[in-house]
């Protein structure tokens, strides 16, 4: 895109803003024939702004303060109106921008999509804060900031596997969470024709398993939560409906024929896939 299509509230003015235009409409209320230098006007008008009194530029800073709350109600109910396409449209053209040297700024998030969730180390940062005892065995008497963010990170190294799972578990059950609220969020706005409209990985929907000796094969390949080996092994954690089934790619062989067809729910398939994950993170 050649130029931003986002077209979001303007920016309340400040209390000097408020103040020059106050200025410039009663200079011109009582000189409508005469053309204004508005150059000049500001020249002088700072001049006399410098010298107000704080309780001359009150009403002017209460002014600025009422005008800046409407601004912010407004951008928060525009917010609310932008799509997942919006926000890539405009990432776009400030990528195009920064590319070509005309601006730094930054991309913009999503303000309505999930918000992701923390990773396993700054969990562990919560508990630390969260325990006066943490805080005293991992920071002693340390006060700074920065330097408390290098002890940190020292003990969260030296931890062993088995005190990482909680954080770990705990992490994993989050992004989980979030994915499958991302994946809602997305075809939310897709396009219901379009089943790759919302560009976010989903479950494939999958009816049908094999049954063999080394167990039940699904028949599909999986994508979604994380890319899945051939060989994983899922376990339903409510009832062993899912017990002992193996991820199966469709192609990958063509012999194998299925000789038991079984209903399975995209909910069975998510459940399965959710606890193995988990599964291999508390081994």
């Amino acid at each position: 895109p050649r130029k931003s299509l986002l077209q979001p509230p303007k920016a309340a003015p400040s209390t000097w803003q408020i103040y020059f235009t106050d200025q410039l409409q009663l200079y011109r209320s009582r000189h409508p024939d005469q053309k204004l230098n508005v150059a000049q006007a500001a020249k002088e008008l700072a001049q006399e702004y410098k010298q107000l009194t704080s309780e001359q530029r009150e009403p002017y800073k209460r002014r600025a303060q009422a005008l800046k709350a409407e601004r912010d109600r407004q951008m928060a109910a525009w917010a609310r109106t932008l799509t997942p396409d919006d926000v890539r449209q405009e990432n776009a053209f400030r990528a195009a921008q920064r590319k070509d040297g005309k601006s730094r700024k930054a991309n913009m998030k999503d303000p309505n999509a999930p918000k992701k969730p923390l990773s396993a180390y700054f969990m562990f940062l919560q508990r630390i804060r969260a325990s006066p005892e943490m805080v005293r065995e991992v920071f002693g008497d340390e006060q700074g900031t920065t330097k408390q963010s290098v002890l940190a990170a020292a003990k969260w190294r030296s931890m062993s596997d088995e005190e990482k799972k909680p954080f770990l578990a705990r992490a994993e059950q989050e992004k989980l969470i979030y994915e499958e609220k991302r994946r809602h969020y997305e075809e939310s706005f897709a396009d219901p024709d379009d089943a790759d409209a919302a560009g976010f990985p989903r479950y494939q929907h999958i009816t049908t398993l094999t049954s063999s000796s080394n167990g039940l094969t699904l028949s599909g390949h999986f994508v979604g939560i994380e890319q899945l080996s051939l060989d994983d092994t899922f376990v339903s954690p409510s009832g062993g409906q899912l017990s002992n089934i193996r991820a199966f790619q469709v192609g990958g062989d063509q012999t194998q024929q299925p000789s038991t067809k079984v209903e399975v729910t995209e909910e069975d398939m998510r459940e399965a896939m959710e606890s193995t994950m988990l599964e291999r993170i508390m081994k």
